[in-house]
């Protein structure tokens, strides 16, 4: 286990999770803006814009650390090598996290199903990308 290598990868995945979820999201909420606009009740206020933004990209960092220190913990569990060590973990991340959280937000929530389908394989994408990265510098550094 190190947790250097685990910051130092996880702040370096967390940067390509930031640049990854702009292309994304970019691409993937622009055909749902009608039905965010329709259910303005579920959404906080996104102004100022950049701080908002700065906001969101900060968190995102923080998370690719966290991921970063947790892969160093249980790397040894992890089968493969390399990015397909870590494309292993943004999976078990994703079914983990990301599929129960929108369970909940879909039995919970008046979320519309386009926007959580579209947060669901959007997080998958990201996850697994963010994990192939991680587990690539990883074995690297």
């Amino acid at each position: 286990m190190s947790l250097k290598k685990g910051f130092v990868s996880g702040l370096i995945a967390g940067i390509v999770m930031v640049l990854v979820g702009i292309v994304v999201w970019s691409l993937t909420q622009g055909p749902l803006v009608e039905l965010y606009k329709s259910t303005p009740e579920l959404w906080k206020p996104m102004e100022p814009l950049g701080l908002w933004l700065a906001q969101t990209w900060l968190l995102t960092l923080i998370e690719g650390v966290i991921y970063g220190l947790v892969f160093s913990v249980i790397y040894k569990g992890i089968p493969g090598s390399g990015a397909l060590k870590g494309l292993s973990y943004g999976f078990l991340l994703w079914v983990v996290g990301t599929l129960p959280g929108m369970a909940i937000t879909y039995l919970t929530m008046r979320v519309p199903d386009p926007i959580l389908a579209s947060w669901t394989f959007g997080g998958l994408f990201n996850l697994l990308v963010m994990g192939a990265v991680l587990g690539f510098v990883y074995e690297r550094i």
